[in-house]
């Protein structure tokens, strides 16, 4: 397994106002240390408008 669970994710950011901005430019820049040791790489063809569509859904996992 490589990375949390989408309910996951969802759980964490269910009360960050920032969220959907801020993993949404996680995906396109890529991170690393939020869930541990391995890093997300950079989605950089996913556009700005795709990457809040794919959060919006994570973020609905609850």
């Amino acid at each position: 397994m490589i990375g949390p669970a989408f309910k996951a994710v969802a759980e964490r950011y269910a009360k960050d106002e920032t969220a959907l901005k801020t993993l949404s430019e996680k995906v396109v820049k890529g991170s690393g240390g939020n869930w541990g040791p391995t890093p997300m790489p950079p989605q950089a063809s996913v556009s700005s408008e795709d990457a809040e569509t794919l959060v919006k859904w994570i973020l609905s996992q609850q």
